[in-house]
C-alpha cells in the first residue's frame, strides 16, 4: 500500500542522496548544502512511516500524507537524475559553458576544472528548496495525524540475510486431495464407450487448483500411448482464433514453427486439418473464461468418432456447458479439513507432515486459519508461505491469525490472505514483487531477465555476500519460498529459469503497482499510450497498444516494457512512433519481437543517458540505431533472437568501442560480433555469448566471466594447437567460469573434450557443437568436467554407444544429444547409469530405432523430450516421467508395439 511504497521511495532517495554527494561532489558543489538539508528531513520523515503504516488502514489523512511522502521521494529522484544527465550533455565544449576550478579534495591542492551553468545550477538550487520547504510542512503535520516517532528500525526494515541457500525440492504446485479426481477424470478420458469427441470441463473458483488437476492428468503415464499427440494451451481472456489453432499446428508439427515463411492464417487451417487426418488427439484449454471460445474453435477440429477428447479448465458453469452438452462438468470444490490442515502444514514446515505428527500446540490456530481461508489451496499455500517466515510457536501463530482482517463473502476471502501476503513482504522484497505486475497474463518470464531488471533499477544492495546478480537471486527464491511467485522451469544448477505468477497474484501485484504509482501498465488493445506524457507514470509496461500520431513520450518514466505477440508490420497494429528522446531518465528499456524500422527516425536510442539494461530480443533491428545510444551506464544487453538487416554492415563503431559498466551481453554469434569492443578493458563482463573465436585473445582481462559462448566459423580446427593455446590462455583467468559453450557447427573439435583446459574442474555446463577430432567415440569420462551438471551434444557424429561413458558422470541433471549428435541405432542404459540426471532429450537422431533402460537406471527422471526419432520403435517403462514427443514418433512406436503384440498373439 501506499506506506510501503513511501517507505522504500524515501529509503532509496536518501542512498541516492548521499551516493549523489560521494560520486558527483564537484558538480553538486554550489548545492551540497541544501541536499544535505534535504537530507535531514527526509531521515525525520522516516522516523514516522513505522507508525503512519499502522495506522494508514483506518485513517484515510494518514493515507494521503503517505502518498505525499512517496511523490516528493519521486520528484527528489527526478531533479537529481535530470540534472545529472545535464552534466553529461554540457560538456567543457558546448558553447553555453563557463569555466570554474575547484579543489579535487580537502586534502589536495591539485585544481580540477569543472562546467558551470549558472541558469542551471539556479534552477536546481529553486527546486531543492521548493522540495525541502514542503518536506518540512509534512513533516510539521505529524502531530495533527497522530502519527509518532517510531524510529527506521526493526525487522521490517532488516535486509534480507545473505546466506547461502539451495533451491527448495519442494514441488510449489504440488496440491494435496487431488489423487480422486484425477483418476476420475482419466477413466472418462479413456471410457471406450464413448467414441465421439467429448468435451471434459473442470470447473471451480479461481485459485480453488483446476490448472494443477488438469496437469496431473496430462502427465499421466496411462495417457501417453493413448493419444497420438497431445496439446496444452493457457487461454488469456485476450485470444485470438487463428493464434490457438497455429499453436495447435506447432505441437504436432514442431518444424512448421520455424518455416520461412511462416504460416499464415489462411494455410493454418489447411494443414492443421491435413496434420491431425485422423489422428487421435488430446487437447488441454487452460483457463477459459469466455462461452464464444469453443464454437469457432471446434469446427476446426475435426471429429473422426476416434475417442479424441478435449478438456477445458473455466470459472465458468456456463461456458463448461456450452462446451458439450451431454457431459457433465467436473466440479472441483474447496477442501475438506483433513486435506487443508495437511496443504496448511507441509506448506508452512516445506515437507510432508502425518496428521498423527501434527505439533499439537499449533494444531488449533491452524484450523483457525483453516477456517478462513475456505479450503481455497491457493489461500493455503500463500499463507503456509508466510508462516514459514514466522516461529513454529503457538503465540506467533495466533498473533498473525488475530491481526488478519479477512473478508467474509463476494469471494474476497482469498483476495484479502493474498493482500496479507504482500503486506507481509520485507520493504526489499516488495517492489520486486510489484515488478510482475508489469507482464502479460500467461508470460513465461525469464528468472535473468527479471532479477537483472532489478539490478538495473537498484532494488538490490549494492553491498553484500557474492555478486549483485547472486543477490538479485536470492530475493527471487525468498518470493518462490513464500509461493507468490511459481517455478516453471529449472535450469542446470537447480535455481529459476523460468517462473510465472498466479492469475489472483498478478491481479494483486497490478492493483498494488497501480495504487502505489509503482507500474502503469496499458493491457487494452483500445487504451492511447499518449497518455503516458500527461500520467507521468513512474514506470510503465505496454502490453497492447495502438498506433501514434506523434509519438509517445514521458520525461519522468524509469522503465519500459513493451510486449508484442508478434513482428509488427507497417500497416498493422504495433509499437507506432516511439519518440524515446522523451524519456530521459530510462533506466530499463525491454522491446520484444518488433520491428524497430517503425520507430521514428535511426536515432531513437539517443539521449538514454540512465539506460543500464537495454533488451532487444526476437526483434528486426537496424545496425544504425546503436551509433545514438549512449554507453556509460548500460549493464545488460539481451539482443537474442534478433536480426540485424544488413548482415554484412557493422555498429560503425571503431574498435575501440567501451562499454565501462557492461555485465552481461546476450546474442547470437552473428549478433554479439557487430559489437567491435575493446573486451581487454572489460573486466566487469560476466556474460559473453556468442563471441567470434577471433575475439579470443583479447578477452584475457575479463576475469568475472561466468558464462562464455564461442563460436568457430565452419572449417576451423578448434583443436589446433594454436587456437586451444589461445583459448587456454584466456581461461586460465577466468576462476568463475561456469558455463562454457563451444560452438563450431560442422567443425572439428578436441578429441580429449575439456580434459586439458584449466575450467576443466569448475565447469558444470557444457556445450559442445561439431564433430570429434579422431574417431567417432567417447574415450572416456575422464574427457568431461567432474562436476558436469548439464551436457549438451550436437554434430559429433558418434558411431559408438555413448551411454557408457556418460552414464558415470555422477552429477549429471541435464542431458540433451541433439541433431546428429548419435548416429548409431542402439541406446543402453545400464543399472546405476546416471544417478542424478532429471531430464534428458534425445532430438534429431536419425538412425535410432532402440533405447534399452536397465532396471535401476535413471531412477529419479522425470522429464523426456523425443523429436525427431522417426525409427524409434519402443520406449522403455519410465513410471513418474513426463514425456514429450512429436506426435509422428508417437504414431510410430503405437504401430510397432501393436503389431508386436499381434505377433505375439498368433504365436500364442
Amino acid at each position: 500500500m501506499a506506506a510501503a511504497a513511501a517507505e522504500e521511495a524515501v529509503k532509496f532517495v536518501l542512498g541516492k542522496l548521499t551516493d549523489a554527494l560521494l560520486e558527483k561532489a564537484q558538480e553538486l558543489y554550489e548545492v551540497s548544502g541544501q541536499i544535505e538539508l534535504m537530507q535531514t528531513e527526509l531521515r525525520l520523515i522516516q522516523a514516522l512511516l513505522r507508525d503512519a503504516n499502522s495506522k494508514s488502514n483506518r485513517d484515510e489523512a494518514v493515507k494521503e500524507w503517505l502518498i505525499l511522502v512517496r511523490d516528493l521521494a519521486y520528484q527528489i529522484e527526478n531533479v537529481i537524475d535530470t540534472f545529472m544527465v545535464e552534466i553529461q550533455e554540457n560538456s567543457p565544449k558546448a558553447k553555453s559553458s563557463r569555466w570554474f576550478t575547484i579543489p579535487c579534495c580537502s586534502n589536495c591542492s591539485k585544481l580540477t576544472t569543472v562546467v558551470k551553468n549558472p541558469i542551471k545550477m539556479n534552477k536546481l538550487s529553486g527546486e531543492l528548496n521548493t522540495i525541502t520547504q514542503q518536506l518540512k510542512l509534512l513533516y510539521q503535520r505529524k502531530t495533527d495525524l497522530g502519527i509518532t516517532e517510531l524510529g527506521a528500525g526493526g525487522e521490517e526494515n532488516a535486509q534480507l540475510p545473505f546466506r547461502p541457500t539451495k533451491p527448495s525440492d519442494i514441488d510449489e504446485s504440488e496440491v494435496v486431495g487431488l489423487e480422486a479426481a484425477t483418476c476420475e477424470i482419466i477413466k472418462q478420458l479413456l471410457d471406450k464407450n464413448e467414441s465421439r469427441r467429448t468435451v471434459l470441463s473442470i470447473v471451480g473458483a479461481g485459485g480453488i487448483g483446476k490448472t494443477t488437476l488438469a496437469q496431473n492428468v496430462y502427465k499421466s503415464a496411462e495417457l501417453v500411448e493413448q493419444f497420438d499427440c497431445r496439446t496444452w494451451l493457457s487461454i488469456s481472456q485476450k485470444f485470438n482464433i487463428n493464434d490457438l489453432l497455429r499453436e495447435i499446428l506447432y505441437s504436432i508439427e514442431p518444424e512448421m514453427r520455424e518455416r520461412e515463411p511462416p504460416v499464415t492464417d489462411e494455410d493454418v487451417l489447411l494443414k492443421l486439418r491435413s496434420s491431425l487426418g485422423r489422428k487421435r488427439y488430446l487437447i488441454i484449454l487452460d483457463d477459459v473464461w469466455t462461452e464464444d471460445l469453443w464454437d469457432p474453435l471446434k469446427i476446426q477440429l475435426p471429429d473422426m468418432n476416434n475417442a479424441s477428447r478435449v478438456i477445458i479448465t473455466t470459472r465458468s458453469v456456463n461456458v463448461a456447458r456450452r462446451a458439450d452438452r451431454n457431459i457433465e462438468p467436473y466440479m472441483l470444490g474447496y477442501l475438506k479439513e483433513g486435506d487443508s490442515l495437511a496443504l496448511l502444514f507441509r506448506k508452512a514446515f516445506q515437507k510432508r507432515i502425518e496428521p498423527e505428527n501434527y505439533p499439537r500446540d499449533l494444531l488449533e490456530v491452524a484450523k483457525k486459519f483453516m477456517k478462513k481461508c475456505g479450503g481455497l489451496p491457493l489461500a493455503l499455500v500463500v499463507l503456509g508461505g508466510i508462516l514459514t517466515t514466522e516461529e513454529p510457536t503457538y503465540s506467533a501463530w495466533s498473533k498473525l491469525e488475530e491481526n488478519m482482517n479477512w473478508f467474509d463473502d463476494d469471494g474476497k476471502k482469498c483476495l484479502q490472505v493474498l493482500a496479507m501476503s504482500y503486506e507481509h513482504l520485507p520493504h526489499y522484497l516488495k517492489p520486486c514483487f510489484l515488478y510482475f505486475s508489469s507482464f502479460p497474463e500467461d508470460y513465461r518470464i525469464s528468472a535473468k531477465h527479471v532479477t537483472r531488471m532489478w539490478v538495473a533499477e537498484e532494488f538490490i544492495p549494492k553491498d553484500g555476500s557474492g555478486t549483485i546478480e547472486d543477490r538479485a537471486e536470492r530475493f527471487l527464491q525468498e518470493l518462490v519460498k513464500r509461493s507468490l511467485i511459481q517455478v516453471t522451469e529449472k535450469s542446470w544448477n537447480g535455481y529459476c529459469k523460468y517462473c510465472s505468477i498466479h492469475d489472483l497474484l498478478r491481479d494483486l501485484a497490478i492493483h498494488k503497482a497501480k495504487e502505489d504509482n509503482f507500474f502503469t501498465i496499458f493491457s487494452k488493445e483500445y487504451e492511447d499510450v499518449n497518455q503516458l506524457a500527461t500520467r507521468k507514470p513512474h514506470r510503465a509496461a505496454l502490453q497492447f497498444c495502438t498506433l501514434t500520431k506523434d509519438g509517445i513520450y514521458s520525461e519522468n518514466t524509469r522503465s519500459l516494457l513493451c510486449f508484442s505477440s508478434k513482428i509488427s508490420s507497417t500497416n498493422g497494429r504495433g509499437f507506432g512512433l516511439l519518440n524515446y528522446s522523451g524519456f530521459r531518465l530510462l533506466r530499463v528499456l525491454t522491446i520484444e519481437r518488433v520491428d524497430t524500422r517503425e520507430f521514428s527516425g535511426s536515432d531513437w536510442l539517443k539521449g538514454l543517458m540512465h539506460l543500464r539494461y537495454l533488451g532487444l530480443r526476437g526483434c528486426i533491428i537496424q545496425p544504425e540505431i546503436f551509433k545514438k545510444i549512449s554507453l556509460n551506464n548500460l549493464e545488460t544487453v539481451d539482443l537474442k533472437d534478433s536480426i540485424f538487416l544488413d548482415k554484412k554492415e557493422a555498429t560503425n563503431w571503431s574498435s575501440d568501442v567501451l562499454i565501462p559498466n557492461l555485465r552481461h551481453l546476450f546474442g547470437d554469434w552473428d549478433t554479439v560480433e557487430r559489437f567491435s569492443l575493446k573486451w581487454d578493458h572489460h573486466t566487469n563482463l560476466q556474460t559473453l555469448k556468442y563471441v567470434e573465436n577471433s575475439a579470443l585473445p583479447k578477452l584475457g582481462c575479463c576475469i568475472n566471466l561466468r558464462t562464455l559462448g564461442i563460436h568457430y566459423p565452419n572449417g576451423r580446427v578448434v583443436c589446433h594447437p594454436e587456437e586451444w593455446q589461445t583459448l587456454k590462455s584466456v581461461l586460465t583467468k577466468t576462476e568463475q567460469l561456469t558455463s562454457l559453450s563451444i560452438i563450431a557447427d560442422e567443425s572439428v573439435l578436441p578429441f580429449g573434450g575439456t580434459r586439458n583446459l584449466p575450467c576443466h574442474e569448475k565447469i558444470q555446463s557444457l556445450r559442445l557443437n561439431g564433430v570429434w577430432a579422431i574417431d567417432k567415440w567417447l574415450p572416456s569420462v575422464e574427457m568431461f568436467p567432474t562436476n558436469l551438471t548439464k551436457l549438451v551434444l550436437q554434430y559429433s557424429r558418434l558411431e559408438e554407444d555413448p551411454m557408457p561413458i556418460l552414464e558415470n558422470l555422477q552429477s549429471l541433471r541435464i542431458l540433451c544429444l541433439l541433431g546428429s549428435s548419435y548416429m548409431g541405432t542402439k541406446l543402453i542404459c545400464s543399472t546405476g547409469g546416471f544417478p542424478n540426471l532429471k531430464k534428458l532429450e534425445l532430438r534429431g537422431l536419425p538412425k535410432l530405432s532402440h533405447w534399452d533402460v536397465k532396471e535401476g537406471a535413471m531412477p529419479i527422471l522425470s522429464h523426456l523430450t523425443i523429436f525427431l526419432c522417426a525409427e524409434l520403435r519402443t520406449l522403455p517403462e519410465l513410471p513418474n516421467v513426463q514425456i514429450e514427443m512429436a506426435s509422428i514418433e508417437v504414431k510410430h512406436i503405437i504401430n510397432r508395439v501393436a503389431k508386436k503384440l499381434m505377433a505375439a498373439a498368433r504365436s500364442r
